[in-house]
């Protein structure tokens, strides 16, 4: 026999998807946040050190023009710092455009260092032009570089809005699959025994998929079987009981018979089944109100009883083609909470304890009442 797995590790299993699942969409979602506000710092910091070296560039290239026009006196650290700048915008620029025009100053400043250091006035105003178009270009990219930014900001909110929706799919699918694991059984066999199976029926529940529910449907069925074997006995003690209270009734010379709470007939002996022209243990569990018979006395007697409240009265019926006087008695038994739980009617045979005149007398005025329930 396969070992079947406990559910409490099944249950262990489906709570620790979801847990793991979720602390690593956490995780992903703290890292998409960060990674989506950091600046490129090494970016920004090249293209401030790019603007920086222009900007030397600039003031170097004005101190060489007037040193030109012996405004000023030539110094060394003017030169050592254009073509510093002018070297590091080189090594570190990749912009095509500005490799271009740093190309392009390189080879003015080449010729201003082969002419004698002489910078004429027309180098001069092209450097300024390259150098304003190095700086516009900058800006371009500078410009770029956030507009990049932006957009990789949006595609990583998108693409973790579509992780977070993934994710949440995922916990419901593991929280749905959990609550059917723990559900479903309990669910088949609620239904089984909804049906109301009658006891001592083979209940046939699904087979069990863990540990807990097979010992739950063993425990099930053995209490099923102990109530199915209680309920046989207790049918056999009722029905040595019944039968020996329908003998005791047999037994008496009176007619009579007894109805339950709902009014069907729980008992009546053979004296009654006569008088109402039945057959013997004919009538039981039949609805008083509704017995399949046609006989007078049954239906005079049954509007009798309906029509009139009473403890005792009297009623006529003929008995083997003989003309019968009865005393109805009739007394309510209560159970221990003092319900109604039935009724008991005796029908007395008085017939031989009258006169002649009188039972004549009696039995015409009984005939004529009784012709008005018919």
């Amino acid at each position: 026999m396969t070992a079947l797995p406990p559910m409490r590790r099944e249950i262990l299993t489906e709570i620790l998807k979801i847990v793991f699942l979720s602390g690593a969409l956490s995780l992903l979602l703290i890292i998409s946040i960060y990674l989506s506000g950091k600046n490129p710092k090494s970016v920004f910091s090249n293209n401030y050190q790019s603007i920086n070296s222009i900007l030397v560039m600039s003031d170097s290239l004005d101190s060489l023009f007037l040193a030109r026009n012996h405004l000023i006196e030539l110094k060394k650290k003017e030169m050592e710092d254009f073509q510093s700048a002018l070297d590091y915008l080189e090594k570190y620029n990749e912009n095509p455009i500005e490799i271009d025009l740093l190309k392009k100053i390189k080879v003015l400043f080449e010729s201003y260092k082969l002419n004698d250091k002489n910078l004429i006035y027309s180098e001069y105003v092209k450097m300024r032009e390259l150098l304003k178009k190095l700086v516009e270009e900058n800006q371009k990219s500078n410009a770029k570089i956030i507009a990049d930014r932006e957009s990789l900001t949006t595609k990583i909110l998108i693409l973790s809005c579509i992780l977070f929706c993934f994710a949440l799919f995922l916990s419901v699918y593991f929280s749905e699959k959990l609550s059917s694991r723990i559900a479903q059984p309990i669910k088949k066999i609620a239904e089984i025994l909804q049906h109301k199976p009658s006891l001592g029926q083979k209940l046939k529940f699904p087979q069990p998929e863990n540990l807990e529910i097979k010992i739950l449907l063993i425990e099930l069925n053995d209490l099923w079987k102990r109530l199915s074997d209680l309920h046989n006995a207790n049918m056999k003690n009722l029905n040595a009981q019944r039968n020996e209270l329908d003998a005791v009734f047999d037994a008496m010379e009176d007619a009579i018979f007894i109805l339950d709470h709902l009014g069907k007939i729980e008992h009546h002996n053979k004296v009654f089944a006569k008088v109402m022209g039945a057959k013997a243990n004919h009538l039981n569990f039949q609805a008083w109100n509704d017995v399949s018979l046609s006989s007078l006395s049954y239906i005079q007697l049954r509007n009798l009883l309906r029509k009139e409240s009473f403890e005792e009265t009297q009623f006529y019926a003929v008995v083997d083609q003989v003309g019968c006087l009865f005393q109805v008695r009739k007394k309510i038994i209560y159970d221990n909470n003092k319900n109604k739980c039935g009724t008991i009617y005796i029908l007395h045979d008085i017939t031989n304890t009258l006169s002649p005149e009188h039972f004549s007398e009696l039995s015409l005025k009984l005939q004529e009442a009784q012709s008005k329930y018919e």
